[in-house]
Formats: C-alpha cells, sequence, structure tokens
C-alpha cells in the first residue's frame, strides 16, 4: 500500500532536497547509461552535484510525493552546442518513476521547469527527443526546429518560446 498516494505533488530544486540525487543517479544510469560519459551510478551522482543551484542554470527540478522523489527535470545550458551554438538554454532529463507513469506527471514536470525557465528571463527553451511525432513536447506546445544524429541516435529538436 502507497500511504503517500493522497498527498499532494510538490516540486523542489534538487539543492532543497538533496537526498534526491542517489535515487536520480539510478534512474539516469538505469535509463541512459549507453548515452553518460560516466560508468558508474557514483560518477553519475558526481555529475549530479553541478545541479545543485537555485535562481540559476544548471538547475535541477524534483517532483516529490511526501518523502518519495517521484519525477526530475533538468534546466541546463548549451546540450548539442557544436550543432547549436546558438540555442543556450535546454529542457532534459525528464524521468517519472514507472510506478508513478501515465498519469500526466511527466506533463507537469515539463511544464513546471518552464515556469522556472520564464521567471530565469531565459526566452527560449530546447529540448531533443526521439518522438519523431514529437511526442508529449508536441502535445504541450513545442515546435521542431531540426532532426539531426546526436551521436547516439536520431533525434527532433524542439523549441519552446517562453513567455517574457
Amino acid at each position: 500500500m502507497n500511504w503517500f498516494a493522497d498527498m499532494p505533488l510538490t516540486f523542489k530544486l534538487l539543492v532543497d532536497k538533496p537526498d534526491a540525487i542517489s535515487v536520480v543517479a539510478q534512474w539516469y544510469f538505469d535509463e541512459w547509461q549507453r548515452f553518460l560519459k560516466h560508468s558508474s551510478v557514483v560518477e553519475t551522482r558526481g555529475m549530479l552535484q553541478q545541479y545543485m543551484n537555485r535562481g540559476r542554470l544548471p538547475l535541477m527540478i524534483v517532483m516529490v510525493n511526501g518523502p518519495q522523489t517521484i519525477g526530475v527535470a533538468q534546466l541546463k545550458f548549451h546540450e548539442l552546442a557544436d550543432m547549436f551554438p546558438d540555442k543556450e538554454h535546454w529542457l532534459g532529463g525528464i524521468y517519472v518513476a514507472p510506478s508513478w507513469r501515465g498519469q500526466g506527471h511527466a506533463s507537469a514536470l515539463v511544464e513546471h521547469a518552464v515556469t522556472v525557465a520564464a521567471d530565469l528571463g531565459i526566452p527560449a527553451l530546447h529540448l531533443q527527443t526521439a518522438a519523431y511525432d514529437g511526442g508529449l513536447y508536441a502535445r504541450l506546445g513545442w515546435e521542431p526546429v531540426a532532426s539531426v544524429s546526436n551521436g547516439f541516435e536520431d533525434v527532433i529538436v524542439m523549441e519552446r518560446e517562453l513567455a517574457g
């Protein structure tokens, strides 16, 4: 039984929930090990330390239900910088724990990250997705701007202008 199922979902910055680093590092390593430059969960955990910021990028947003970390999103600089040097701000690392999927939590994470970015004065966000139809992001108003290979797979780069 999940005692926390009726608790409201909240968002925190990683700097305010540092115990989430271990959980997120394991998720990222298990899900995207082939893309990571890190050879272990410990190295991935170390990489996440750079996201311990407030009011500036890079930062990480953690979705929590009571004490449980259930999802995460990153706001960062210059993903795919060689191909898109003019696209400075990126959304990435969207992950929702398997038992919490299919309930709109990824959408909530993306929308919260967009709000945080807009509050920081970021004019536009970019992302890459392997979903050629744009998937979740297209449904949330992101527009495709390019189809490229990121070195591991073919992806669509998408953009969303933020209200300033």
